[in-house]
């Protein structure tokens, strides 16, 4: 799982952030969507321009490895 940090209002401090998923905004910045470890309010952390990279837990990667195969005819099957 990611380490993502971000600042929650309720627990007033930095905690770890559940379920990071990037967002678009609407002026071409990045960002992070999630849920507080400690509260469970939702967070949402600025990133910059370029698209952050969160790491897959173990069975997304197992999932995505085998139902994105390529077979004979180049084609994802």
């Amino acid at each position: 799982m990611s380490n993502v940090q971000a600042y929650d209002i309720k627990a007033r401090k930095k905690v770890t952030m559940n379920n990071p998923k990037p967002y678009l905004m609407k002026n071409g910045s990045w960002a992070l969507k999630g849920t507080s470890a400690e509260t469970g309010i939702s967070l949402f952390k600025i990133v910059g321009r370029n698209k952050p990279k969160i790491s897959q837990s173990r069975f997304e990667l197992l999932k995505n490895m085998f139902t994105s195969r390529h077979c004979e005819c180049d084609k994802v099957c």
